[in-house]
């Protein structure tokens, strides 16, 4: 991954914990994706999020039936943030937050694994995708930027923009940069491990919401 670590990532943690805890349940995307999870199933399911943030979606999907879940990510300050809004919610006791970094990090075996915005953030993709995915026993759910059409153009002018900023403001970011994968490709690597896409759609124009099924 680049490094965002110890630059921007506990900032951010710390805003979106704030944040979490000023309104009434997760963001749009964030909601969408707990609700295309739902559609497919998560009640009495055990559930990993890889780069989970401050919790809200592992939390969330708690609330939606999950009988428990886990929680990673590579900032110290989002797995705090996490494990004192699920104390806060009184999920602690179902929901367990560690300091990992998912791309290479052993992970256990989960009925569903999710990535919420969270492969825009790795250079390799795909090694990111083959990791997480062998962890899933039965569905995996993502979101990130559109690659093709309009949209497309619109996340890599964004994510490039953003990148800019990243590079001018260097002392507060580090080398952290964002990326622009080909869904398709990726697509293609689900496919093969037996991973068959069940529910998609586009979510504030330029994010790409998909869940997949493992074939039998």
């Amino acid at each position: 991954m680049s490094d965002g670590e110890g630059c921007c990532f506990d900032d951010w943690a710390r805003h979106d914990a704030r944040r979490a805890r000023r309104r009434d349940g997760p963001d749009r995307v964030t909601g969408a994706l707990v609700d295309a999870l739902a559609e497919v199933g998560l009640r009495d399911r055990s559930l990993l999020e890889v780069g989970c943030g401050v919790g809200e979606l592992t939390l969330a999907c708690l609330d939606r039936g999950a009988d428990r879940a886990t929680g990673t990510d590579l900032s110290r300050e989002a797995v705090d943030q996490a494990r004192r809004l699920a104390e806060e919610r009184g999920r602690a006791g179902r929901a367990r937050f560690v300091v990992a970094d998912g791309s290479v990090a052993p992970l256990e075996q989960h009925d569903v694994v999710v990535l919420n915005r969270v492969i825009c953030c790795f250079p390799d993709a795909a090694a990111l995708v083959d990791h997480t995915a062998a962890a899933a026993r039965t569905t995996y759910g993502v979101v990130l930027p559109r690659s093709e059409g309009l949209a497309g153009l619109v996340a890599r002018v964004a994510i490039g923009t953003g990148n800019l900023v990243f590079r001018l403001r260097r002392r507060r970011f580090g080398d952290y940069r964002a990326f622009v994968h080909d869904v398709a490709a990726l697509e293609r690597r689900l496919a093969a491990v037996g991973l068959r896409r069940v529910r998609h759609r586009r979510v504030r124009l330029v994010w790409h919401l998909a869940v997949y099924e493992r074939d039998g």
